[in-house]
Parts: structure tokens; C-alpha cells; sequence
């Protein structure tokens, strides 16, 4: 037993210093090594060498989720939102039947009704508090104050029902925390945030994702999420930096814009030109808030995969990333400028190709044979917290 815990502890160091530093890339590392004892006098084990590991892909049509997405949203409306709690399962059951892994499909097995009676009570506690609002802002703020303490207890019971619904060749994933366990996470990494005026935001994102992975389980595997605070800044700061390229050359084409105007017309269509220029800038603003925001919630992705162990019986299958920065501009950018053409048209075709993007740069080298991953049995089920996450738009960052 002893000698495996310090081979595991190799192991949990090697992919510490293997992705150091690592912000956007992905690299290899043999695990193996870790697991041989070296013997004085002998030459040192060469590398094994690498096997392309086991692939995630995205089978799914773009015209056929576009069918899907503007049915459920026509039927949404027509019901008054009645019909959202079918569609997300009619959307998630095709999204997870077309994301593949190792050639089998995943599943999603959330029952409409349970999530529809789940936000019926967060659409109760929205009307409260915006009722509230106008009538009486003490009674408002105090509800907020209310409300916090619950934040820890959305949370877990968010990740409970996703996960609990969601299975791999027939066998659940599952998500094992208290309320309790996720307080400090959470609550903490809010006061955090707050005393820091932001700057420990990033570390207080890390913190709750790996609450979030640490707890999460594979039948009788368990995830395991390395430490990687620095890289969480590392695509905070190159976020920065892009949105403030992407303002300065906003910048120069609305000036530009404005110049052009000018000599032009002279005074003549000054309201219309600075009306077109206002409407220019807010999409320009728009378009730079859509893109930057994903790219961030994909760095993040990219970084956490890239410290993600399956330890399973002794043995540790890891993740790797392979996501770009320059490819999650480019794919997020032109999405975001397409949905905007096309007034929200495109969107559904757009989760797609992100959807694709993020599975085929994501591998997972196994240590042995997954079969020897076992069902555990689960208990009962709530969609509650899901919804919940979902009516206060609370981002999990998985």
C-alpha cells in the first residue's frame, strides 16, 4: 500500500511539472516511469512511447440541432415557458447521444417533469424578489442576504442531478459532497472576491473547481484535480490583454468611422452619423463581450482538463487539452459575428462547432483497462438544484 501511494504521488507530481506554466497547451508524460523502481547501477528506463490515447468526437448535425432548438424555443414561447423543461432534455439527449467517447455515445436521463416543478419554485423565488425590488427595497436586499447561505446547497445539488444523469456505456457518473463541503468554496471565494475588489477572482474560481472535479465520480473511480491557480491568472491576463486589443482597435475603426463621416456630409447627417456610431459601438462592444467570455470559460476548461486525473483502483488515467488560443478566438469571434448577422439564427450552429472544437482537442490516456471501472449504486435524485442554477444563470465552469 505504501508503495503505491508514493507511485501515485509521482505520478500527481510529473503532471504537476508537466503542465506548469501551461496556459492554452498540452503536453505528454509517461506515467508509467513513475511506477518502475530504478535500480542502482542500472541504466535509467527509456520513455515508452506515447499511444494517440483514447479520442472524444462530436457525431452530432448542425441542421439537425437547429430543428430541435427553434422547435423548442417556438413551443417555449407558445406555452409560456411551460414546454423548456422538455426541451432541454430533448436537447441535452441529443447532445449527449452525439458526444463520443472511445466510440460510445453519452447519456442524459433528466426527467422533464422534475425539472419543470424545479423551476417553478426558482420562477416563485425570481417574482418575490422583483416584486420586492419595487415595493420595498429593505425587505429586497434582506431576501438577497437570505438567499446567500443557499448558494453552497445550489451548487451541490446542481452538480448532484447533472451528473447523476448523465452515463457512459450505461453506468452513472456521480457527484459526492455535502452543502457543508462546498461552503468554503464558495461563500469563501465570494469574500475573496469581494475584500480583493477582483483580483483574487481567478483564485477563487480555481478553488471552486476543484471542489467541483474533486468530488465528482465515475462508478468506483474518482476524479482528481491538480492545483493550477497561476494558470487560472495566466488566462485572466491574456483575456485582458485581447479585450483591450480588441477595444483600441474598436477604437481606431469608430474614429475612423466618425472621420470619414465628417468629410463627407459635413453637418449635414451629424445625427444619423452619430446614431450609425453609437449602434456600431454597442455591437462592437457586444461582439467583444460574446467572444472574450468564451474564450475565458474555455481557457479555464482548457487548463483544468490538462490537471485532471481517473484514479481507479490504484491506477491514474489522465486528461489532456489540447485547446489553442488563437483557435478559441478565432472559433469564438467569427460565432459571435455570426449570431449577430444573423440575429441569434446561428446560435444553435454555433454550440455545435464549439461543441465539436472543445471534444476533438480532448484525449484521455488510460493507465489500464477501463473496464475495470465498477457501477456504485446511486439514491434518489433532485432537479431543485439544477434548476436553480439555471434560473440564477450560476456558472459551474464544467
Amino acid at each position: 500500500m505504501l508503495q503505491f501511494k508514493s507511485a501515485a504521488a509521482l505520478a500527481r507530481q510529473n503532471i504537476h511539472r508537466c503542465h506548469k506554466g501551461a496556459i492554452m497547451t498540452s503536453s505528454s508524460q509517461d506515467y508509467t516511469l513513475a511506477m518502475e523502481p530504478v535500480r542502482i547501477g542500472q541504466p535509467a528506463p527509456q520513455p515508452a512511447p506515447q499511444d494517440d490515447g483514447l479520442s472524444f468526437s462530436f457525431s452530432g448535425s448542425g441542421a439537425a440541432y437547429f430543428r430541435i432548438w427553434i422547435v423548442n424555443l417556438l413551443l417555449s414561447i407558445l406555452t409560456l415557458g411551460i414546454y423548456s423543461a422538455w426541451g432541454k432534455v430533448r436537447s441535452h439527449r441529443y447532445l449527449y447521444g452525439h458526444s463520443r467517447f472511445a466510440g460510445a455515445g453519452f447519456g442524459y436521463h433528466g426527467k422533464p417533469l422534475a425539472i419543470l416543478k424545479g423551476r417553478a419554485l426558482i420562477f416563485l423565488v425570481l417574482l418575490l424578489l422583483a416584486v420586492t425590488q419595487k415595493y420595498s427595497p429593505g425587505l429586497h436586499a434582506l431576501l438577497y442576504l437570505l438567499l446567500l447561505p443557499a448558494l453552497p446547497w445550489v451548487v451541490v445539488m446542481a452538480m448532484r442531478f447533472r451528473l447523476r444523469n448523465t452515463s457512459w456505456r450505461q453506468m452513472r457518473f456521480n457527484f459526492r459532497a455535502s452543502t457543508m463541503d462546498a461552503v468554503g468554496p464558495f461563500i469563501l471565494g465570494l469574500i475573496i472576491t469581494v475584500l480583493t475588489l477582483g483580483i483574487g477572482y481567478p483564485y477563487a474560481r480555481h478553488m471552486q473547481q476543484r471542489f467541483l472535479v474533486n468530488n465528482a465520480w465515475f462508478g468506483n473511480a474518482r476524479f482528481e484535480m491538480l492545483k493550477c491557480a497561476g494558470d487560472y491568472y495566466r488566462v485572466y491576463f491574456r483575456a485582458s490583454v485581447l479585450g483591450l486589443l480588441m477595444m483600441l482597435l474598436f477604437g481606431f475603426i469608430g474614429g475612423l468611422y466618425s472621420s470619414i463621416i465628417g468629410q463627407l456630409f459635413h453637418q449635414r447627417l451629424s445625427v444619423f452619423a452619430l446614431l450609425a456610431l453609437g449602434i456600431l459601438a454597442y455591437l462592437m462592444l457586444l461582439l467583444m463581450w460574446m467572444s472574450i467570455g468564451q474564450v475565458v470559460r474555455d481557457g479555464l476548461a482548457n487548463v483544468m482538463w490538462n490537471h485532471v486525473l481517473l484514479e481507479s483502483n490504484g491506477r491514474l488515467h489522465r486528461f489532456e487539452s489540447s485547446m489553442t488560443l488563437r483557435g478559441l478566438m478565432n472559433l469564438h469571434a467569427s460565432n459571435a459575428l455570426l449570431t449577430m448577422l444573423t440575429l441569434g439564427l446561428y446560435y444553435p450552429f454555433a454550440k455545435l462547432r464549439a461543441l465539436r472544437y472543445r471534444l476533438e482537442h480532448l484525449k484521455m490516456f488510460p493507465d489500464d483497462d477501463l473496464d475495470a471501472i465498477r457501477a456504485r449504486p446511486q439514491s434518489s435524485r433532485s432537479a431543485l438544484g439544477d434548476a436553480a442554477a439555471d434560473g440564477f444563470e450560476l456558472d459551474l465552469g464544467l
